[in-house]
């Protein structure tokens, strides 16, 4: 369809205004991706007409004279209301062109979060207006009378197309009294829908307060499309019973049914059932004698190896709950984390405990040596589901750990849908490389061992060994993985350059959670086995191992990110804005997730920090987590991980999405994976910076030649600063890249 002449109004320059006074409001931060165009071709432009039904004018008319304002400016309020539906800003600025008997005027509007009523906001405008800028948003309104006969006029103040343009909406009245809102954006920088809810949210808020609705009176909107709402209903639909027992008690069962079948395998020893539960009854008796019971802690400071199974089991058949501290921590770490737990019973290894400096006051235990002769007959529970499970301590933001608490029911119900999805059972073999310091350790200890199979458990090694874990793999016919990308990454790079992808032949089923999986990796496991189905999961520990998935199926090669999926078992995700209202389709919010029985109880002795982050949502009528995790709802009610709410970044005005650089960078034959971080040394002044590993010894990497071929896909404002070839990625504890060790900040 042609596009329609339209009127440069005075005072306007042909970038829709020039001239600023004060210091304007930025545009609205609306879900729009960068222009991808690289030729002097403009874009395409789309168009969809929203008109009302008759008489929505005069309602208007007569409901704005009630309030003291007019129709016009509760037309402008209403627009504003709808870009922050779809904006993650409260405060922004969008030019205004209106079109009346004396002519075409054009000013700045401004929206903020100063919390007023919607007719007060539109009682505002007249005093809101400032020389209008080149806003990349305008709202043309012509809604004076119409020519004399009745005759439709066209349109005198529909904004003109330009380069950087986002959004264009024009506004009239006919002679019947409805009012139509022509939209019009560039095809290439809206996600498919995003615009047309946006109209149809316009059409329905007009038609309400024609109706003098209760929206004339209300702080916050509720704007978000019914049909959006209601599809995450049914995503979210995810009730079902919670499985009884505790978290180790299923190997009670397994006992019974194969006492002689493989529980823990290592590359020197195998454990079977009944030994291991065995082993299992000898350290939780002692440790009732010493004074275990529920709600204490016991600490677990262990390297890998089947010792690591024992006491995890034994912890909880004590009654106690376990806190795992990693052996490799400094010495002042661990004092402070035992005095945090007071945790005055520790679980170690005998070479652990002759190198530790070990607290005063700390009782140990060494599993190698400390428990022959103790009794290993049955031990009845003493606790209940809603006991602690684990603490798992996490690094927090302002310095002091904070630790995570389970309760035998929320972790259960994570580990039983993980084996009803995957079908695991007897056959399968869990290789374990996560540290029980992090909660996927929870599933390698005890989600393999509830369906019968066996955990794996690599040699303890001061850095990650793939070679090994391969060699590991072959010899006990490991089926299953559940890591994070970068331990994957080393896992897939190790076999594609080594030619060993036979060592996991065995292997069916790849679980990715905990970070952000690359666009690359699920198509490169494929190539090593066909049979690997690969699963992209997460949900942070508060929400019990994990909470969230998706099958990954094929990959689009520009695709820049894989969805997160969605909610497992008992899990409900919402996606909220600042105010803890729903956001739409494709708009960014932090990640709330609520559950009966599948979140932490809080933070170990820490009431104020729990409060914060456990808490009711008004409108939600049930308590959620606030994650601080980013994501955005996709039309198909998957959802799309975006990073971690304080991890945002905006450049040169652009909203940058970190992971779509970094899969631009990964398609480069030279670079096997690629890491992309904001430096913040100069305050709002935020500089890329990107971090590679070569491919291979024979592929140089040249950061000139990577920017060149950046620059081919992405525009300027997404290309880093500078390119920095590492041999290895920094990771932390829990095996994710350390991305603020790249950025020189402090840990979290």
């Amino acid at each position: 369809m042609p596009e329609r002449p339209s009127l440069t109004p005075s005072g306007l320059s042909e970038r829709w205004g020039a001239g600023t006074a004060g210091e304007p409001a930025p545009p609205p931060a609306l879900p729009v991706v960068a222009a991808r165009r690289t030729g002097p071709e403009p874009p395409a432009w789309c168009r969809a007409s929203r008109p009302t039904s008759a008489g929505v004018w005069d309602g208007l008319v007569e409901a704005a004279r009630s309030y003291g304002v007019t129709a016009g400016e509760a037309i402008v309020a209403a627009f504003a209301e709808v870009l922050r539906t779809w904006s993650t800003t409260d405060r922004f600025g969008f030019t205004h062109v209106s079109a009346g008997a004396r002519g075409v005027t054009a000013a700045q509007r401004e929206r903020d979060a100063d919390g007023r009523t919607l007719a007060r906001r539109a009682q505002r405008l007249e005093g809101a207006g400032v020389p209008p800028s080149s806003s990349p948003v305008v709202l043309a309104t012509a809604l004076h009378r119409s020519a004399p006969g009745g005759a439709r006029r066209a349109p005198v103040a529909e904004p003109s197309p330009r380069d950087d343009g986002l959004l264009g909406v024009d506004v009239t009245r006919d002679e019947r009294g409805a009012v139509e809102a022509v939209w019009r954006w560039p095809d290439e920088r809206w996600p498919p829908g995003a615009v047309e809810a946006m109209a149809d949210a316009f059409r329905s808020l007009l038609e309400r307060l024609a109706a003098n609705g209760p929206e004339w009176t209300a702080g916050h909107l509720r704007l978000v499309p019914e049909e959006q709402l209601a599809r995450r209903a049914r995503t979210n639909a995810t009730k079902t019973p919670v499985p009884g027992g505790l978290l180790h008690t299923p190997v009670i069962e397994q006992v019974r049914l194969r006492p002689h079948a493989p529980a823990v395998i290592t590359a020197g020893r195998t454990l079977s059932y009944g030994e291991l539960y065995g082993r299992t009854n000898q350290v939780g008796r002692r440790l009732r004698e010493l004074g275990a019971r529920p709600g204490r802690l016991v600490a677990v400071v262990m390297d890998k190896g089947w010792e690591q199974i024992v006491a995890l089991h034994g912890v909880l058949a004590s009654g106690a709950a376990y806190v795992p501290i990693d052996p490799a921590v400094p010495a002042e770490r661990l004092r402070r984390l035992l005095r945090q737990a007071r945790a005055g019973l520790v679980l170690t290894h005998s070479r652990i405990d002759a190198r530790a400096a070990w607290p005063d006051g700390v009782r140990r235990l060494c599993v190698d040596t400390d428990f022959e002769g103790v009794d290993d007959g049955p031990l009845e529970p003493v606790q209940r589901q809603t006991d602690l499970a684990y603490v798992i301590f996490t690094s927090g933001s302002t310095g002091t750990p904070k630790g995570v608490m389970v309760d035998h029911r929320g972790a259960l119900n994570a580990l039983h849908d993980v084996n009803r999805r995957l079908g695991m059972g007897p056959a399968d073999r869990c290789l374990a490389l996560s540290g029980i310091s992090f909660d996927l350790s929870v599933y390698d200890t005890f989600g393999v061992t509830a369906a019968g199979g066996a955990v794996v458990v690599p040699d303890p090694s001061p850095y990650p060994d793939p070679g090994h874990w391969a060699r590991l793999m072959d010899a006990a016919d490991v089926t299953f993985v559940l890591a994070v990308a970068a331990l994957l990454e080393m896992l897939a790079a190790h076999l594609e350059s080594g030619g060993e992808r036979d060592r996991i032949g065995r292997l069916r089923t790849v679980i990715q959670a905990g970070d952000v999986l690359p666009v690359t990796l699920p198509d490169r496991l494929r190539a090593l086995n066909p049979r690997v189905r690969v699963y992209n999961g997460g949900g942070p520990a508060e929400s019990c191992v994990l909470s969230v998935m998706h099958a990954v199926g094929r990959v689009d090669p520009a695709a820049t990110s894989i969805p997160l999926g969605r909610p497992m078992a008992n899990q409900r995700y919402h996606v909220l804005d600042e105010r803890l209202q729903p956001c739409p389709d494709w708009v960014p919010g932090e990640i709330h997730i609520a559950s009966e029985v599948g979140l932490a109880q809080g933070y170990w002795r820490d009431e104020e920090r729990t409060a914060a982050h456990f808490r009711a949502v008004p409108g939600l009528g049930e308590r959620v987590y606030a994650s601080g995790d980013m994501a955005r709802y996709l039309p198909n009610g998957d959802l799309e991980i975006l990073g971690r709410k304080d991890f945002q970044v905006k450049i040169q005005g652009v909203r940058i999405e970190l992971g779509e650089i970094e899969a631009a960078l990964a398609e480069h034959p030279a670079v096997a994976s690629a890491v992309v971080v904001a430096d913040r040394t100069v305050p709002d002044l935020p500089l890329l910076r990107a971090f590679v590993v070569a491919a291979g010894e024979g592929r140089p990497v040249v950061a000139d030649e990577l920017r060149l071929f950046l620059a081919r896909k992405l525009p300027s404002a997404m290309l880093p600063a500078d390119i920095t070839r590492l041999e290895r990625m920094p990771l932390n504890a829990n095996g994710k890249i350390d991305r603020l060790a790249l950025t020189g900040g402090p840990g979290r």
